[in-house]
């Protein structure tokens, strides 16, 4: 089941550094495939951002929005529920993807 993060928690407020860690995570830790949620429209322009940023390492694809299933992380809707990714969550993010992956 791979781990689904939406394009939108790439953005500022949240940090491009603990999306990284998630990423790294659980992909190294949980062997995930993570893959990036994202209109077609705006695919190119988040692959640019991420690779800018140094942030794409561990991401597998970008996929359309609802295209997959597996352990969502997004603002609304989602397994994991988070108005952003940063420093102040980083924990509450990875101990929820420990728990949905055991």
């Amino acid at each position: 089941m791979p781990v689904l993060i939406s394009c939108t928690l790439t953005e500022p407020p949240s940090s491009t550094t603990c999306f990284r860690d998630i990423t790294l995570f659980s992909s190294c830790i949980l062997k995930r495939n993570v893959l990036l949620e994202c209109e077609e429209e705006f695919q190119d322009m988040y692959w640019k951002w991420l690779k800018r940023k140094h942030s794409w390492d561990f991401i597998k694809d970008i996929v359309p929005i609802g295209s997959e299933h597996g352990i969502s992380i997004r603002e609304s809707m989602a397994t994991i529920t988070v108005p952003r990714i940063d420093y102040n969550n980083l924990s509450f993010i990875i101990s929820k993807l420990q728990s949905y992956s055991s």
